[in-house]
């Protein structure tokens, strides 16, 4: 068993609503199908979208899977591709149109945010780098962190970052 499945079987997918289908029941096995990618087309969620969220409006389901997508950032057995697919969801997760949902996302992503230091610092990919540093920046409650991670791992994020 790995972390995404161990924090799979804490939810009742069946009682979890879906904006497509009945339930939310088909969702774990789409993340992990997600977290087996080894490409860039094989990680892109197919059931999520539509499913859990909507452009920026999402359904309670959209809080379980953050957790989930957090536990498979711990899991460095995910290659690449899928880690930025992950932070790619998270970040719009976070982001949602409904504060409580976004909060618990938010929440879920704390809970998680030495992974996301961690991707941050392996120089594995500028993009997935950028996408943990804005999760980190929204979600670290403690600012001098913050800008200790970017004086210490400017160079691994992308030249063009943009800070205000």
């Amino acid at each position: 068993m790995n972390t995404m499945e161990l924090e799979i079987g804490l939810y009742d997918w069946a009682a979890l609503p879906c904006r497509s289908c009945a339930n939310a029941a088909h969702v774990p096995g789409e993340l992990l199908r997600m977290a087996r990618a080894r490409t860039r087309e094989e990680a892109r969620p197919r059931d999520i979208e539509f499913h859990v969220l909507q452009e920026s409006w999402a359904t309670a389901t959209v809080v379980p899977v953050a957790r989930v997508l957090m536990a498979g950032m711990a899991d460095r057995g995910v290659a690449p591709v899928a880690r930025n697919q992950f932070l790619d969801l998270l970040s719009s997760f976070v982001f949602v149109d409904d504060d409580e949902l976004a909060d618990a996302c938010k929440d879920a992503v704390r809970a998680g945010t030495w992974s996301l230091y961690e991707e941050i610092l392996s120089g594995d990919s500028k993009g997935s780098a950028l996408l943990a540093y804005w999760l980190v920046k929204e979600v670290e409650t403690t600012p001098a962190r913050v800008e200790r991670l970017l004086a210490t791992a400017r160079h691994l994020l992308p030249e063009n970052l943009y800070e205000d």
